[in-house]
């Protein structure tokens, strides 16, 4: 995803983020409005259910002192016992408005006095007699005073609520119109947005289609050149094997002649011819090992690893007991530590141990107590075989050309051989699935170390480097 897409993305998810947060406040607050206007309705409707009920207390008063039928006196405790309800819901209702609960206290006042009032007519009634308390209701002037009183009382609290209803509705109103707003500018951003990102989106496909294409085309040039390369290698190893195995016929001649020229005629040539000669011989003979190795080389990169469980221990001391030519008469340590089962073609593996194990043979040559270990680590989780020495070693910087073909790094007349041994041992670890590579310090010796792949077998021992402890010592002079 590139950084245009990343913006797109990120805008889009803000937008549809804030119409979220808005849509849910605005609805948050339009439920509250419309609660509000809820509230006011029904205050409005307990002061009416108050008003209605004190005239029906009075109503049924007035009509069972007039005509002293019982049934009259049934609205009467009806409207009482409901007005002293509705005033306490009135109460609840106004509690978060002071103006309305002093209003709500007036109330309360005139209607108790307006109770006790009717109380009394009653009494009069029934302590003096229908008559008394005809005359009581006609000459209570006061309580049509007490009625227009709470009337008004009544209506100036309606008044009150009816303003805060306005208010509130028009409250409401907004919200409703913002949330709408929000809705239809949030559905154009949305609209907008799925425009951009459908632009994007059709770029980044045509980015692709582009980048997949020119991919396609460079993997098939790529095999192409793979091929025209592995035709290439294997022309060149079908070249090198034919040159190098067509060659030892003239070198044999090469050699045979000159040793027959010196064997028959060496009292009759002069010591410059036999000298030539002799190096004639020389040339000869380093020509022919270098063609054994160019032909194992070549061998080597068209043979395919014949894989078997193979115990290395034992394959390393026979490598170690077929050198014994090669260090007669010096006195060599050998520390070989336990190593492991490993998948791997025994015949190539023991090439890999004469190669390396020669090497260290050669550059050892020059100390009195040559060192020679080989043994087993574990690095970042692989497990390792390492061949070190305390040998003449090299210089990091040249580590590169080390596995080069015909790559030297110490002069011929200091250590003999073809520059062939450890390209041919690369290869061999390669087809192992592994890796090779050395580490080294100058006239501080030299290690070696190789993994082989996923082909290593199991052991009990945890890799370690070899110490005193669990080291074989040969000693050979």
């Amino acid at each position: 995803m590139t950084s245009s897409s990343k913006a797109v993305a990120a805008f889009g998810l803000m937008i549809l983020l804030c119409m979220g947060v808005f849509s849910f406040r605005s609805t948050v607050r339009e439920q509250e409005d419309r609660e509000w206007v809820t509230h006011t309705h029904l205050v409005v409707e307990k002061l009416q259910s108050v008003l209605i009920d004190i005239t029906q207390a009075e109503a049924g008063q007035r009509g069972f002192i007039l005509t002293g039928q019982q049934k009259y006196l049934e609205p009467y405790r009806a409207g009482l016992s409901q007005v002293h309800q509705d005033i306490k819901e009135v109460r609840d209702l106004t509690s978060d408005n002071p103006a309305q609960q002093d209003a709500v206290r007036r109330l309360e006042s005139l209607i108790a006095e307006r109770i006790t009032a009717l109380a009394d007519r009653l009494q009069i009634f029934e302590q003096r007699g229908p008559m008394a308390g005809t005359e009581a209701i006609a000459s209570g002037n006061k309580g049509g005073e007490w009625m227009d009183q709470i009337r008004a009382l009544i209506n100036e609290m309606r008044s009150t609520e009816q303003q805060l209803l306005n208010r509130r509705i028009a409250t409401a109103t907004a919200s409703t119109r913002r949330m709408k707003l929000v809705l239809v500018l949030g559905n154009a951003f949305a609209v907008l947005f799925l425009l951009i990102a459908g632009a994007v989106i059709h770029r980044e496909m045509s980015r692709r289609t582009q980048a997949e294409q020119q991919l396609r085309s460079t993997n098939e040039h790529l095999e192409r050149r793979t091929a025209e390369l592995s035709d290439t290698n294997a022309e060149l190893e079908s070249f090198s094997y034919s040159v190098a195995h067509d060659l030892r016929a003239p070198l044999r001649q090469i050699a045979g002649y000159s040793s027959l020229l010196t064997q028959d005629h060496a009292p009759q040539l002069e010591a410059e011819a036999r000298r030539c000669l002799a190096k004639v011989e020389e040339g000869a003979g380093k020509m022919g090992r270098l063609i054994d190795d160019l032909l194992s080389l070549a061998k080597i990169g068209r043979q395919e690893p014949l894989l078997h469980a193979t115990p290395l221990d034992p394959l390393l001391r026979n490598v170690v007991e077929d050198l014994a030519s090669e260090y007669t008469g010096r006195h060599i340590e050998w520390q070989i530590s336990s190593l492991f089962n490993a998948e791997c073609d025994p015949g190539l593996m023991k090439q890999v141990f004469v190669n390396l194990l020669s090497n260290a043979v050669k550059y050892t040559r020059k100390r009195e107590h040559a060192v020679i270990q080989v043994g087993q680590t574990n690095r970042n989780g692989s497990r390792v075989i390492f061949v070190r020495d305390n040998g003449a070693g090299f210089e990091m910087r040249y580590a590169g050309k080390l596995f080069g073909v015909f790559q030297r790094l110490h002069k011929t007349g200091e250590f003999e051989g073809t520059g062939v041994g450890l390209a041919i041992v690369q290869r061999i670890i390669r087809k192992h699935g592994g890796r090779i590579w050395a580490e080294a310090e100058l006239e501080r010796g030299a290690t070696f170390f190789f993994t082989l792949g996923s082909h290593a077998g199991t052991t009990n021992k945890k890799p370690e480097l070899p110490d005193e402890k669990g080291v074989i010592n040969v000693t050979r002079s």
